[in-house]
């Protein structure tokens, strides 16, 4: 029996694509079964393994809140291989667009989560290596104040070289200052990070954001000095809240591959929330558009159990049953079809602006040459009438002399 012919088998549908990238297309959808709103990714290119290998990250570390839901995988028709994971709400950079600065209570409760994922997982032996506000998320449901892990791309293990350091490296102003481009990354890091992160959510920016992308290793070094001196310099520490002063003083204290004290670093932002007459377990209040606009579909993370709707590769099988996306795979070609269409007008404009620069440029040439050619013409003109004057007398002088 084909599955592929039934209509019954479309298992998602209101697909919306957001963002194309070279390895994957990634699109909001609602899976038919359960009318839950998904990010569901596709796979762009053939030759790529990243939603693969994103697959395996997010199942492994399924049992961790802040991590994304897995709720579909497998290969589509066209054995393009795709990846469907639950929706999330606003990220921490637009948040900062619709709110400005963050305030100290905000910024304290989204350290404590951020520490409690990290710890676990460290314990999983992964390392985040890009600690972003456009990585960071709310959960869709108005009532789901778990902060959330966009993007997994970036997680390792600490026995591997961190990819991001392949230059240019974009977005390394959260990056820890004792990062090295030789060497795999360390536990520590992902601290240093996390203190950037939070410096800049409370100030919106941080003193080094000048700099943007890193095209070689001398600027890689100078951005990596420039986070050294900050941290070390106490008239700047001194300016902001007591816990940073802290925090920095502890890390670096730390050798590079030193486990760090996660509960000691946690109790500094709790302390500092009693001291203001807060508590840990409040929620973290903020404006967003995104949050007015969203489905109230998603169920929230607390009142789903953990790890167990994905646990193993597919078999063939379920890749079988998995794979009619009709609806997706109409998604799909269009956005390629639109793709193909902004790769040709693009193609033909820098044609067009070539053709236009050589034009240009040959007639500036036939300027320059007719300028030349009326100049060269002007003087021998005047050549000719001083030849004439001359050679005047010499015609008289001819014409006397024969009478």
């Amino acid at each position: 029996m084909n599955l592929n012919s039934q209509p019954s088998q479309i298992r998602y549908q209101n697909v919306r694509l957001v963002k194309s990238t070279l390895p994957f297309f990634e699109y909001f959808a609602v899976q038919k079964s359960s009318k839950r709103e998904v990010i569901l990714k596709i796979q762009n290119s053939i030759n790529s393994n990243v939603l693969q290998q994103e697959t395996a990250k997010l199942i492994q570390v399924q049992d961790i809140e802040g991590i994304p839901e897995v709720i579909d995988y497998g290969n589509n028709n066209g054995q393009r291989y795709f990846l469907a994971t639950q929706s999330l709400g606003p990220t921490l950079s637009s948040i900062i667009k619709t709110n400005g600065q963050m305030s100290l209570k905000n910024i304290l409760l989204i350290g404590v989560q951020l520490i409690k994922l990290i710890q676990k997982i460290h314990n999983k032996n992964f390392i985040l290596c890009s600690l972003t506000p456009s990585n960071l998320c709310f959960g869709s449901d108005t009532e789901d104040k778990l902060i959330y892990l966009k993007d997994l791309s970036f997680f390792q293990t600490n026995e591997e070289e961190c990819e991001i350091q392949k230059f240019p490296i974009r977005e390394i102003n959260f990056l820890s200052p004792y990062f090295i481009i030789a060497r795999s990354p360390r536990y520590i890091d992902d601290l240093y990070s996390l203190a950037y992160l939070l410096l800049y959510l409370l100030n919106g920016t941080l003193p080094w954001q000048q700099f943007d992308n890193i095209l070689n290793k001398t600027q890689f070094e100078e951005l990596q000095n420039q986070k050294i001196k900050v941290i070390n310099d106490q008239t700047f520490l001194n300016s902001q809240p007591s816990i940073f002063g802290e925090w920095f003083k502890y890390l670096n204290s730390l050798k590079q591959s030193q486990l760090p004290n996660y509960i000691y670093l946690r109790n500094i932002l709790i302390s500092k929330i009693y001291e203001n007459g807060w508590k840990p377990n409040e929620q973290i209040l903020y404006k967003s558009d995104i949050m007015k606009n969203s489905s109230k579909s998603i169920v929230s993370i607390k009142s789903r159990s953990r790890g167990t709707s994905v646990t193993k590769t597919p078999n063939q099988k379920m890749i079988d049953i998995l794979s009619p996306i009709y609806e997706v795979d109409k998604e799909f070609e269009l956005a390629q079809s639109i793709q193909k269409q902004k790769d040709g007008l693009y193609y033909f404009q820098q044609l067009q602006n070539l053709q236009n620069s050589m034009e240009d440029q040959q007639l500036i040439e036939n300027n320059i040459s007719f300028t030349s050619i009326e100049q060269n013409e002007s003087e021998l003109w005047k050549k000719m009438e001083k030849l004439d004057k001359i050679s005047n007398p010499i015609k008289m002088m001819n014409k006397f002399g024969k009478t």
